[in-house]
């Protein structure tokens, strides 16, 4: 076991346990991935976890009197470390370097120690990977949107990602479960071309950490991993292996569409919240709400026969084609709540054949494709 003593805020510390704890293993046959990694050097504190398909690290200041490297139970560690008071935390090895051992005002608290030296080593990007930067306010931004599409089925682990598309000057993400579809894009800087299969739920890490809308995302993509860098920061993500559908070939062409809906967006969610309460039925697993269209607007229903029933008028501007079309209700809220603006549209190619929802305008940044659910008559 290495000894170590360094005194760090408690603010700093939290961050940092907050910021490597998601990638701390729960489940990992190698108990050393159940741990957070602390390095004390010169003036900072190095904190890292991984469970070998997410790295992250993360650097924070502190006042280092011994340098060292220890590993400890991360879940405890971090569990411990929201109840401690603010202020300054002595963070030292104790009883022959077999505890770490947490001094707060007059209080202490002594935690398990870990072999540091089976701590695996972190992947580090390769001087020839490509390297692109997206302001960090666009990557959230696609991210919220776009991630809500990903499948949680662990046995099509394709569908469970999110494929980031950089080109020179933008940045495309999309996913998909085969049954709704969702496609954003921005702006980004970089040389070249890459396609990156990225788990869903390590850019949703990013998101969650990349508070600061001025700072820029880097982004190294290697052959098996990608990298994610961005204040004190860094992200290692292994890519999921397999060729992703052609989602190009999902979404209709203009020609295809008959019908569209112009509405407000609070309205419009309001409305499906309501029905939603009467489709959430054990025996209905798909939430149907039906969506009449008609001249003077949208009637909303739902029917479940332990729930009751509901009906409404939604106003709405609705030109082309009239007719019937039943959606997943949670599906439609999903869409909803991810886009910016006060108006949507909606656009259908037919009752039984897949539509659109897109934010108010011309400006096609965001794209939520949507199967209709065929209902027996």
């Amino acid at each position: 076991m290495k000894h170590m003593k360094m005194i760090i805020q408690k603010e700093d510390l939290l961050y940092a346990v907050n910021a490597v704890e998601k990638a701390v293993s729960g489940k990992n046959t190698l108990p050393i991935l159940n741990s957070i990694l602390i390095s004390a050097e010169a003036g900072r504190a190095i904190f890292r976890a991984t469970d070998m398909e997410l790295a992250v690290e993360c650097v924070v200041n502190a006042e280092t009197e011994v340098s060292g490297v220890i590993a400890t139970p991360g879940k405890k560690l971090a569990q411990l470390v929201r109840l401690l008071p603010n202020g300054p935390v002595e963070i030292l090895t104790s009883q022959g370097g077999q505890q770490l051992e947490l001094v707060y005002g007059k209080s202490r608290a002594f935690v398990p120690m870990m072999p540091p030296e089976e701590f695996p080593l972190l992947p580090e990007p390769g001087a020839s990977d490509g390297c692109f930067r997206a302001p960090a306010v666009v990557f959230r931004r696609l991210i919220r949107q776009v991630a809500i599409a990903a499948a949680a089925d662990e046995l099509r682990p394709v569908f469970t990602g999110v494929l980031v598309i950089f080109n020179q000057d933008s940045v495309e993400m999309v996913a998909t479960d085969t049954h709704r579809l969702a496609r954003g894009k921005g702006l980004a800087m970089g040389e070249g071309q890459a396609s990156l299969l990225l788990p869903g739920r390590v850019l949703q890490e990013v998101a969650r950490l990349a508070v600061n809308d001025d700072e820029q995302i880097v982004v190294r993509a290697g052959q098996n991993q990608a990298f994610f860098s961005f204040a004190n920061l860094t992200f290692a993500s292994r890519l999921i292996m397999g060729q992703y559908p052609d989602y190009q070939q999902v979404i209709p062409k203009e020609e295809l569409f008959v019908t569209e809906m112009a509405a407000d967006k609070r309205g419009l969610m309001d409305s499906l919240e309501r029905a939603a309460l009467i489709s959430q039925n054990a025996s209905q697993k798909n939430h149907t709400v039906c969506l009449s269209l008609e001249e003077q607007g949208c009637r909303i229903s739902a029917e479940t026969p332990d729930e009751g029933r509901i009906n409404e008028e939604l106003p709405a501007m609705v030109s082309g084609q009239l007719f019937e079309i039943n959606y997943n209700v949670r599906y439609l809220l999903d869409a909803l709540k991810v886009i910016d603006g006060e108006q949507v549209r909606l656009r259908f190619t037919g009752p039984n054949t897949p539509g659109v929802i897109l934010p108010e305008g011309e400006d096609q940044q965001y794209l939520y494709l949507l199967l209709p659910i065929r209902v027996g008559r």
